[in-house]
């Protein structure tokens, strides 16, 4: 009924940028060098694989007995109540049995037995839906009017009349039982796209060693790749940056046949239930209008000028006759925060975050009590950020940390898609103790935003304040300009495919290079190696792809939600949580105006495109100011 992938949500900006090189060792720690207290605690789950396997075991006993509510749907309010009671009962132990598992597997990648858990645990969700096969069609069956009724006359039934909206809205789009059943075996082996990709990603490709600023030779991984490109040696961004990209190279028709794969599965699906285009089907299913699809990928490349300005500004500030592909992330002035331990940054955030209440700080605290987050990086664990869990466990999440900026705004985001799973959790129940993808990325952003602009608010000098606002417009190019070019360039790749035209690594190389000059213009030089970048990119392989524009669309809803609790505060503030506290208990459309944002309408992209500009203009007073302090300085 709820989809058990939702809440995972690897962080924009943190596949890009994770670390400090001046943090960085040698080499990686194995799993069992990290200190206890850095680590999830994933035993409020299962306390070990056996307690798994007997979890799995109860399950395969249950799964016979959704059958048997198979023809009973109609009959009556309470053979239907009871039909969805059994369902969510199993649903509540299969979504442990795949989130445990998939953790587990993404600790360390290269353990093949946790690795084979997962894929068993993929597998027994596609018997969970193939048993199910039969749910859909039979409900829709039901006349309207004779479901309402239901309704009105089954004491315990009302409160599924959202869900049962929401299903009867895919009226047009399901199939008979036996077509429902082919899919859902199918399902399976056309979602291990996905799982090639992690494991060639996290096990199988590597990219050597570079000589840092000190002159050591280190490894190049994923984790740190960041932390190079923050370089201030031009040398070692551009070795880092041509390492990493020479190596997806190596296997960029490898790469392009699974890419490949993946789109012509998802055409399949959105085709097999006759939707128009796997957009359309992407944006229907979310009860989203795909005209918000359309306006921001419309209005984020015509509103493309401030990024390029900013990039232009970076180029002058760094003093390169020539803004390289290398230089995006590089410091334009020094940091006035770095090597921050993970107690600062825990402290630091929940600083922020009072704007929210005590309730959600709370919240926050309690999740660091209980073993909620996994903080460091391991040989073999699954790079980027996410957050993950179910009904019945914590909201873990998972990151990198390596003391920047960076992982500190990563912290937050990340805490902010745990505490929105834990408020849901504990207001709704079970059927709407999930929320849509488009309000996924709502939470996280809007506590990214409220902690820069604290932190903004407590600048002490034009250089702290440039080296944030620099940060800030580095985060807000990957949360918003970054990801509406990614969505463009899944849009045209997915037309390819149903064009009847093939998606090979040339195809896909044109494809990226022409969607990253219509957004960067000639503001930098995009080396050669860059077309292949979308081959790095893990949103891609999602089993709901088409995911990346909503951390766009989410990124203008928490620029406008942000600035509107800090403004208005206790009004701002209780509407948000509201939002927060109501899952899928509405469409997501509907939550959002309630919390005072309408994204049906392009006026929000462009405020939050105003915003990016006036940040700039910000910068370029900050830099000034720098400027005129060190003349002054320099004639005394």
């Amino acid at each position: 009924m709820n989809s058990l992938k939702t809440l995972i949500s690897v962080g924009t900006v943190v596949l890009m940028l994770t670390a400090s090189s001046t943090a960085l060792s040698n080499a990686v720690p194995e799993r069992g060098e990290i200190a206890t207290e850095f680590k999830w605690d994933l035993t409020d789950m299962y306390a070990d694989a056996e307690a798994w396997e007997i979890d799995r075991a109860r399950f395969i006993e249950l799964l016979p007995a959704l059958s048997a509510h198979r023809g009973t749907l109609g009959q009556s309010g309470l053979s239907l109540l009871n039909a969805i009671e059994s369902i969510q009962a199993v649903e509540a132990v299969i979504a442990n049995l795949y989130v445990y598992a998939g953790l587990k597997s993404y600790e360390d990648t290269r353990i093949s037995e946790n690795g084979a858990r997962f894929s068993e645990a993929q597998g027994l969700y596609a018997r969970y839906q193939e048993a199910l096969s039969y749910f859909t069609p039979e409900l829709l069956a039901i006349p309207e009017a004779t479901l309402s009724e239901f309704i009105d006359a089954t004491p315990g039934l009302p409160i599924y009349a959202h869900y049962l909206d929401e299903t009867a809205r895919m009226r047009p789009y399901t199939l008979s039982e036996a077509e429902e059943k082919l899919l859902a075996m199918a399902s399976d082996p056309l979602d291990k796209f996905d799982s090639v990709f992690t494991a060639i990603d996290s096990s199988d490709l590597s990219f050597g060693t570079l000589i840092d600023e000190d002159g050591d030779e280190v490894e190049l991984t994923n984790s740190r790749y960041g932390a190079f490109l923050h370089s201030t040696d031009r040398r070692v961004r551009e070795d880092a940056w041509k390492g990493l990209f020479s190596g997806y190279q190596t296997l960029n028709h490898t790469l392009a046949a699974n890419y490949e794969g993946h789109v012509k599965s998802r055409v399949f699906f959105a085709r097999a239930r006759g939707f128009d285009s796997r957009l359309d089907q992407a944006t229907y299913t979310n009860a989203i209008p795909i005209e918000v699809f359309n306006n921001l990928i419309k209005t984020a490349r015509e509103g493309s000028a401030p990024l390029q300005r900013y990039l232009k500004l970076r180029e002058q500030t760094l003093g390169v006759e020539r803004l390289q592909i290398w230089d995006m992330y590089a410091p334009i002035v020094p940091p006035t925060l770095s090597d921050i331990s993970f107690e600062e940054a825990k402290q630091i955030v929940a600083d922020a975050l009072l704007p929210l209440g005590q309730e959600y700080l709370d919240v926050y605290w309690k999740g660091f009590d209980e073993g909620w987050v996994d903080a460091m990086a391991n040989r073999g664990k699954r790079g980027g950020a996410y957050s993950w869990g179910t009904y019945t466990s914590k909201p873990y999440l998972s990151m990198n940390y390596e003391g920047t900026l960076n992982n500190v705004s990563t912290l937050a985001h990340e805490y902010g898609h745990s505490i929105h799973s834990y408020l849901t959790r504990n207001t709704q129940p079970q059927v709407y103790g999930d929320y849509r993808t488009f309000i996924a990325e709502i939470a996280s952003m809007t506590n990214e935003a409220i902690l820069m602009q604290k932190m903004l608010s407590e600048a002490e000098s034009a250089a702290e304040r440039a080296y944030l606002l620099s940060s800030y417009l580095d985060e807000f190019r990957g949360g918003f300009y970054r990801q509406a070019s990614f969505a463009d360039f899944e849009a045209r790749a997915h037309a390819k495919v149903e064009a009847g035209e093939a998606l090979t690594a040339d195809a896909l190389n044109t494809i990226y290079a022409e969607v990253f000059a219509d957004y960067y213009g000639d503001a930098v030089h995009a080396d050669e190696l860059n077309q292949i970048e979308w081959s790095r990119i893990p949103h891609f392989l999602r089993s709901d792809n088409f995911y990346v524009y909503q951390y766009s669309t989410s990124f203008v809803a928490a620029t406008a939600l942000a600035k509107q609790i800090l403004e208005e505060g206790e009004p701002a503030r209780e509407r948000y949580l509201t939002m927060l506290k109501s899952g899928s208990n509405d469409y997501p459309i509907e939550l959002l105006k309630k919390a005072g944002i309408d994204m049906t309408s392009p006026a929000p992209i462009k405020a939050t495109i105003e915003v990016f500009d006036d940040l700039v203009d910000q910068l370029e007073q900050a830099l000034s100011d720098m400027d005129a302090l060190a003349a002054t300085q320099a004639a005394d």
